[in-house]
């Protein structure tokens, strides 16, 4: 491995759990100290987490001699278009600028490019016609070269900009649609043209920056073909560290190792983005669950990836609080050779008599986030949003798949599930057995956790967050095993009802099993009803229970999206 990895360490104040972190000096600073030197100067977060700025047109108007080139069909700008509040919002791009030239940590600010305005009811043009900003109809590129410039002019500290083409507001033209100028013309010809025009603008306004684009939604071949188009001089990557989503567990896939060696082969230079601290959007709105040695591999695995020269933070850190897994990440940047025994007796060292216990329990957790089956579904992810009160028809694996070219192609192959198509049970018991083992390794670690938190030194920074991790690993342990067993009750009852389409004998193991589970899921839930009803008419008619629970039905998201088996 190399000495020092990752020359751009790229941190983000606040998250979308948690927006309101300060920005300020002794935040900063805490950063700074833990080895990051670059500030992204928003949240930049789709669904607008306190109304940070997601797009150019958030924070900048175009100049008045520049106004025709407004789209013929305006996008909607989805921030607060109030003047008291977008005299703030740039008020306060300006401020967390200082800050930064304060302490002396460079500038990114993140933007979607060129806006198309996802939740407008226009969007159905990605599909079917020409988007409001198409990237061939004469006018976008200028719009954002004119809109670049009258940014850079606003706010001089920005150093570096990152710009994604999909989501972030930003939407393309469909070739496969029915845009009469981007009709058959493939993505990874025009998107490079679009990105090396901001980012020769970008270093004609500020020789000293640099544009990072995002490839974000395009498939991986189109992302390969890009890259072999990009301008060397003035654009790099800031890449997912997989293809399919920024995934703790998940790192440096072959899409991420080819993306990179065809952009050092270029001079291309390229950040990795994932989770580096305890809140994530995949285990979102929790925002204590520290397992800092996936975080070690993590950032192990990127460091070993020649070309990356920069690591960044996909979600937000909040360090404001006594974060391990933020911790660990100081830790490798401070010392990339640094081993997980090593770490972890660094890490428990606060924890005063409780150490022991402490190295343990991140032995535990970290593994446990490792066997969890983060790839069955997207929406298996923000796991604190799901209902453990599940539905009581039979389990069920929610898939996502959004119109974009990475979802209907490259994604396909990596989540179990993007469709709504009735899972295979062997499929269904797949998510069963490794949210099962998962959930075993984590009750582990909350016992043990339990029993360190009452040796910590009290009132301290580091009790305080061991008692919060212990709240929503509780959280997390009781959704795990809602899927657990409404799973495994799923797949016996559909056996018992198949013996009993047969008319064959019920099989009394089947039974007691299921019965068990069911008594198991009612304790796991912590309320007496829907299954108390279940389990009585169970135990009076095995006939009438199974035509009236555990069967399949239409996927009417009853308990929300990310109530991954509940239909």
């Amino acid at each position: 491995m190399k000495n020092h990895p990752f020359e751009l360490r790229v941190g983000i104040l606040g998250c979308p759990s948690r927006p309101s972190v300060a920005w300020n000096v002794e935040n900063l600073e805490r950063l700074k100290t833990l080895g990051f030197n670059t500030m992204q100067l928003n949240i930049a977060w789709g669904y607008r987490p306190a109304d940070e700025p997601l797009t150019l047109e958030d924070v900048i108007e175009l100049p008045t001699e520049f106004q025709h080139l407004q789209s013929e069909r305006p996008v909607p700008i989805r921030s607060d278009r109030s003047p008291e509040r977008s005299a703030q919002r740039k008020a306060d791009l300006k401020e967390r600028i200082r800050l930064c030239r304060q302490v002396g940590m460079r500038t990114i600010f993140h933007f979607g490019a060129p806006n198309n305005a996802f939740y407008d009811p226009n969007f159905i043009n990605y599909i079917k016609g020409q988007m409001a900003h198409c990237l061939l109809d004469g006018k976008t590129q200028e719009y954002y070269t004119r809109l670049l410039e009258a940014f850079a002019a606003e706010y001089p500290g920005v150093d570096d900009v990152l710009m994604y083409t999909y989501d972030q507001d930003a939407w393309l033209c469909n070739e496969f649609g029915e845009c009469p100028v981007c009709g058959g013309v493939p993505l990874h010809e025009r998107v490079p043209v679009f990105v090396n025009q901001m980012a020769e603008t970008w270093q004609r306004l500020n020789p000293a920056g640099r544009l990072w684009w995002e490839p974000w939604e395009l498939s991986a071949g189109q992302v390969l073909q890009s890259v072999e188009r990009l301008n060397p001089a003035c654009a790099g990557l800031s890449l997912h560290t997989n293809i399919a989503e920024a995934q703790t567990t998940i790192v440096a896939d072959r899409w991420f190792k080819n993306t990179v060696a065809l952009a050092q082969g270029r001079g291309i230079p390229v950040i990795g983005e994932n989770f580096l601290g305890s809140a994530s959007e995949e285990v979102e709105p929790y925002t204590h669950l520290a397992h800092p040695l996936v975080i070690l591999r993590l950032l192990r695995a990127a460091a070993q990836v020649e070309g990356v020269i920069g690591i960044k933070e996909y979600y937000g850190l909040l360090p404001d609080q006594a974060d391990p897994n933020l911790s660990a990440v100081g830790l490798f940047l401070h010392d990339p050779q640094v081993s997980d025994d090593s770490a972890l007796v660094k890490l428990a060292q606060p924890y005063g008599a409780a150490a022991e216990k402490m190295e343990h329990f991140w032995r535990l957790t970290s593994e446990a986030m490792e066997l969890f089956p983060w790839d069955s579904s997207w929406f298996i992810r923000e796991i604190g949003k799901s209902e453990p009160v599940h539905a009581m028809s039979a389990a069920f694996l929610r898939g996502y798949c959004a119109e974009t070219p990475s979802w209907l192609s490259t994604r396909d192959a990596i989540f179990m599930k993007v469709n709504n198509d009735e899972p295979n049970p062997w499929m269904l018991e797949d998510v069963q057995l490794r949210c099962e083992i998962a959930a075993r390794r984590f009750q582990s670690a909350l016992e043990i956790g339990r029993a360190a938190l009452g040796q910590a030194p009290a009132e301290s920074a580091q009790a305080e967050f061991l008692a919060r991790n212990l709240e929503d690993l509780q959280g997390f342990i009781q959704r795990a095993y809602a899927y657990v067993y409404h799973i495994r009750a799923s797949n016996l009852a559909a056996l018992l009802r198949k013996k009993l389409e047969q008319g064959q004998p019920l099989p009394p193991r089947w039974l007691e099993e299921l019965l068990a589970v069911m008594q198991a899921d009612q304790a796991n839930q912590g309320v007496a009803e829907p299954m108390g009803s279940a389990i009585q008419l169970l135990q009076q008619d095995v006939a009438a229970f199974l035509a009236a629970y555990y069967l399949p039905t239409e996927n009417n998201i009853s308990k929300g999206y990310f109530s991954l088996t509940s239909r």
